[in-house]
This record gives structure tokens, sequence and C-alpha cells, in this order.
């Protein structure tokens, strides 16, 4: 299963950083398939029929890619004075309340409501993709990369960190594997590196760079303890839809892995935290 694993995640991510060398047509077109597979197993896990929610996945990705090449005018629009703005703060708004939600029933369970799990498909996607197609396009794969890096570094370390440590669960009732030393090795490490990077190279293009930059220490530790909270939100929301529908993973379209969005729930969260952040500290 390892080994599964971690073929598919070398596979995954010759992929991405393929595309990435080839074009930004072509890493548009990965992306936007991978936020369609998204939609698909969203809509699916809040009780879809698998036909419908495959259109509207489709549908979805084509508009994103269409818009993304074929309608600057939207684009412009859309990232002209507050639109994005409000989309990602939105976006943040959502994931502040549902981050309280699932931890103050981490013991008892969630039981995410269809049509609640399914409004939040359609505001949430959208304002990842939106956040991750702006940080593309406005600062260049690296810059872009480097927020992705913040789920990939507190999900590997979690992982480490819970297994080495153990101790106390972190919210049983809807992903009985997580503890709090996980969470907690997660939120240390996460800061550290960022503080590391940003001595060793102040200057190299990277989202925590702006942060530690643009503010002073303990608003930074706050900017970036919320990025690892909201990282581990989004796994925890989508483990609560799994666990409403009684299901392991969102799909097998990721062998080793589950589905797409079991690899982006994290994502989700953090993309229109992070853009949101940098526009309010850019002044929009």
């Amino acid at each position: 299963m390892l080994l599964q694993r971690v073929i598919t995640a070398v596979v995954l991510l010759i992929i991405v950083i393929g595309a990435l060398l080839i074009s930004p047509l072509a890493f548009t077109a990965v992306a936007a398939v991978a936020i369609g597979c998204c939609f698909w197993e969203w809509l699916r896990l809040c009780r879809w029929n698998s036909a419908l929610a495959g259109v509207c996945g489709a549908l979805a990705a084509c508009f994103f890619f269409y818009i993304e090449y074929a309608s600057p005018a939207f684009l412009q629009g859309l990232q002209s004075g507050t639109g994005l703005m409000v989309i990602t703060c939105a976006a943040t708004v959502l994931w502040a309340v549902i981050t309280l939600l699932v931890f103050t029933r981490r013991t008892t369970g969630w039981q995410v409501k269809p049509i609640f799990g399914s409004v939040l498909a359609w505001v949430i996607l959208p304002a990842a993709w939106f956040s991750l197609m702006y940080l593309f396009r406005s600062k260049g794969p690296i810059y872009m990369l480097s927020v992705l890096a913040i789920v990939w570094v507190a999900d590997i370390v979690a992982y480490f960190g819970g297994r080495a440590m153990g101790g106390p669960k972190m919210a049983q009732g809807i992903s009985p594997k997580k503890t709090w030393s996980g969470a907690l090795t997660a939120f240390v490490c996460v800061i550290a590196l960022s503080y590391v990077l940003y001595w060793a190279q102040p200057s190299f293009p990277l989202w925590s760079n702006s942060i530690i930059s643009g503010l002073d220490i303990w608003a930074s530790d706050l900017v970036l303890f919320i990025a690892v909270l909201f990282s581990i939100a989004g796994d925890l929301f989508e483990s609560a839809l799994k666990r409403s529908v009684g299901i392991k993973d969102s799909s097998n379209l990721l062998p080793g892995h589950g589905g797409f969005y079991d690899r982006l729930d994290a994502q989700m969260s953090v993309l229109p935290y992070s853009v949101f952040v940098l526009l309010f500290l850019q002044g929009f």
C-alpha cells in the first residue's frame, strides 16, 4: 500500500512539474482536470447522482479553463478592485466557521447535511481555483508551489510526528487516527521552516517570506498558525463528509490515495486564505 502511494505521488509530481515546464496552458489544463474531479467527488459525497455530479465536474473544468484563456476581460474584472478580495474573504470566513464546527464536533462526529455540503462545494471550489490561478499568473510557479507546500509539509510531519509520539486523539469522532502530537508537530515545523527559509534567502519568492517581511513576528506566527489550522480543518471537513455517507475515499481515481479531493482537501482552505492575507498586505 505504501509503495502504491509513493508511486502515485511520484507520477502526479512528474505530471505537475512537466506541465509547468511545458507551458502555462498545460498547467492550467492539468489544474482544471483536478478541480473538475474534485467537484465530481465532492458532490457525490453530498449524495448527488454520480452521473449528474460528473457532468457538473466536467462543465466546471471546461468553464474554468475557458475563462482563464478565452475571457481576459472577466479575469481582469475579477482581479481588479475588490473582486478577488471579496471571494477569498468570503471563503476564509467560511473556513473559519467550518474550523469551529469540526473542532466542536471532534469527539461526537459531524453528520454534514447534503444541502450544506453542496452549497459549500459551489463556493469553496471556485474560490480555491481563482486563488490558485492568481498565484500562478501573478506571482509565478515557485510562489504558488510555496503555498501548496505548506499543506505538504504539515501533512507529512504531522503523520510522522503523530506516529512517533502518539498521545491523545485530536478528532476521534471525525478522523480517529489524527493526534494532537501530530498537529503540534505540523505547527512547529511549518513555522520554524518558514523562518529558516526567510533568514536564508528573504528575497526568494515564497508566500511565507511575504508574510514574515510584511508583519511583525507575532502577527507572522499567527498567520502561519492559521494556515496550518485551516489545512487540518480542510482535511477534517472532508473526513466528516466521507463519514456522513460511510465511505473511506472520495473515489478510486488515484491508486493508494483515493481521489483528487482526498489529496487536495487541505488545499481548498489554504489557497483562498493565503491569497486573502496576501491581498490584504498589498492593499488589494
